[in-house]
């Protein structure tokens, strides 16, 4: 690597260091603050993010998805009527 490389490298890890820093100290800051509805409005603001972000399956892979949320489905029916069967 070329000195002016290097240099470049460990300014800019320098840098994200400092804002990783400076990032955590505003959330220890801030902690408690937001109300529950501002929570809720990131954290849907991140699953919409993560969903924009998340590759589409192949039809295989949709139908393995499709069968395992049956199956989640039907464990979850069965948890229930034994839940309700011994009251």
């Amino acid at each position: 690597m070329m000195a002016l490389d290097k240099a470049i490298w460990q300014d800019a890890l320098a840098q994200y260091r400092a804002w990783n820093e400076a990032e955590f100290e505003e959330r220890v800051r801030n902690a408690g603050k937001k109300s529950p509805a501002e929570k809720w409005r990131e954290y849907r603001s991140m699953f919409a993010l993560a969903r924009r972000l998340k590759p589409e399956l192949s039809p295989g892979g949709q139908a393995q998805a499709a069968q395992e949320w049956e199956f989640y489905y039907e464990q979850l029916q069965r948890f229930e009527a034994r839940r309700q069967a011994r009251g």
